[in-house]
């Protein structure tokens, strides 16, 4: 937990009071390696902050699964349209390998926004982190080959190589 409080602190001032709030309403858990946290056709329900591990976004399409994008330690990852919108993602996340996550409803993280002095701060941070990622992700698809984005993605997260299939 004190890893979330780190990340949050760097972005915003938590009273001891807006923490002991937060802190209580994420729920830690611990995933198997393809244990699926979110199945296409469900509407998301939480958010999830990475520990440790590594987060896998796919779909399906011709009965084959097409990787969109992994998530990693300290980042917070779900089928966030679905998440938003409440209707069914067309996405699955699972446990790429075993994973410690740190999870809240999307109930209790509405509620901690209208509740907590640091609340609409905290849903901020989540839409910004959120937009930086996807924003660099859209530049880096329309710029890099795929072999350059998979090179960096091994300069980012050299670990990678062992803990990923390569299919």
């Amino acid at each position: 937990m004190n890893v979330l409080r780190d990340l949050l602190s760097q972005h915003i001032t938590l009273s001891s009071t807006d923490w002991a709030s937060i802190s209580s309403r994420f729920k830690s858990g611990v995933y198997s390696k393809s244990e699926p946290l979110t199945k296409a056709g469900q509407a998301e329900d939480k958010m999830h902050f990475i520990v440790s591990g590594v987060v896998r976004l796919y779909y399906e399409l011709d009965h084959k699964d097409i990787t969109l994008n992994f998530a990693f330690p300290n980042a917070f990852v779900n089928a966030y349209t679905s998440f938003l919108t409440q209707q069914p993602s067309d996405f699955y996340l699972e446990a790429l390998t075993n994973c410690e996550l740190l999870s809240i409803s999307r109930t209790d993280l509405y509620d901690l926004y209208e509740k907590t002095s640091c609340g609409h701060a905290l849903g901020r941070i989540f839409t910004e982190k959120l937009f930086l990622y996807l924003s660099k992700r859209e530049n880096d698809f329309m710029i890099k080959s795929p072999t350059q984005r998979y090179l960096d993605l091994f300069d980012l997260q050299p670990h990678l190589i062992k803990e990923i299939p390569q299919k």
